[in-house]
């Protein structure tokens, strides 16, 4: 393996461990955030706009606003689908997904009208300055520190999930509502903070795309990170440790896939067969446990 393929194969786990934690954390609440592309998508568009406007600033300032605004931005999208549930008893999972399908053209649109940058034929927002991308690791292949930090969150996630107070009961509410409940944890508190932290993750990994390997946010970077993210969080149970190797293998297929159409001629519509194949076979016993706890909420409003 070359310096590159090593370097781009561990970029890519990067992006998978980031969001695969953010979707880690709403499905131990109980939900599903299929809102996961619209998400990144949207982080990164904020990212890249604050720092197009602060170009000149301190890079510290500029870079920590951008991640700010990133995370801010799709933790509000995750939020209103947490708001839904709550106050209309809409399905989080469904409207997650119309959420995210809903922004994903907005910013298309954005993107292509008043904050297309001058980028030539390139449908993207001005590239950032290079006082705010992220050092490079591995030079020339895109690997740069933000995978250090994604397996600080990684380990960040777990401590939240398995050793705090908050991130403890949100494992149990997962698990069971009704006992949640009848101990008196707070669900307000859970379903609003996974959901929080749910967006937030998918935010943060749409920021360092842009901060560490495009340098700009252009139409469709986000294809494929978000699934792939939710497949790395199944393959480790939702477990943030263990994600750190699902989200390595489900790269290295990324990687091995797209070099295989690059090399043989055959059309990159093979690595999306390959990886939706990947995602169908590890789905199937959450689809399960899902629908068993719809029937088992129906049956108990028809009681």
């Amino acid at each position: 393996m070359t310096a590159y393929n090593l370097g781009n194969w561990l970029n890519i786990a990067s992006f998978y461990m980031v969001a695969g934690c953010g979707a880690a954390i709403s499905m131990k609440s109980g939900e599903f955030n299929l809102g996961g592309e619209g998400q990144i998508y949207a982080g990164g568009f904020a990212a890249a706009i604050v720092l197009a406007k602060m170009a000149g600033s301190p890079a510290g300032l500029a870079v920590s606003l951008a991640i700010l605004a990133a995370c801010l931005t799709s933790a509000n999208l995750c939020f209103l689908s947490a708001l839904l549930r709550k106050f209309r008893n809409a399905n989080f999972l469904l409207t997650s997904f119309i959420i995210s399908s809903a922004v994903i053209p907005l910013i298309n649109g954005l993107i292509s009208g008043p904050f297309r940058g001058n980028t030539g034929n390139l449908l993207a927002t001005p590239f950032i300055d290079k006082a705010y991308r992220f050092t490079k690791i591995l030079a020339p292949s895109p690997l740069n520190l933000s995978f250090f930090a994604a397996l600080i969150i990684c380990l960040l996630s777990a401590l939240f999930l398995f050793r705090s107070d908050l991130g403890k009961k949100t494992c149990i509410y997962g698990i069971s509502q009704e006992f949640a409940l009848y101990s008196g944890f707070s669900e307000n508190r859970i379903t609003f903070s996974s959901a929080i932290l749910s967006g937030g993750l998918h935010g943060l990994c749409g920021s360092f795309t842009v901060l560490g390997t495009y340098y700009t946010c252009h139409q469709g970077f986000y294809l494929g990170i978000g699934w792939a993210g939710l497949s790395a969080a199944m393959l480790s149970s939702s477990n943030p440790l263990f994600m750190i190797f699902s989200s390595l293998f489900l790269a290295a297929v990324t990687v091995g896939i797209n070099s295989f159409t690059l090399h043989h001629n055959v059309g990159y519509d093979l690595g999306a067969i390959i990886q939706a194949l990947i995602m169908f076979a590890v789905s199937i016993p959450f689809a399960k446990i899902y629908l068993s706890r719809i029937r088992k909420g129906g049956s108990h409003a028809s009681s």
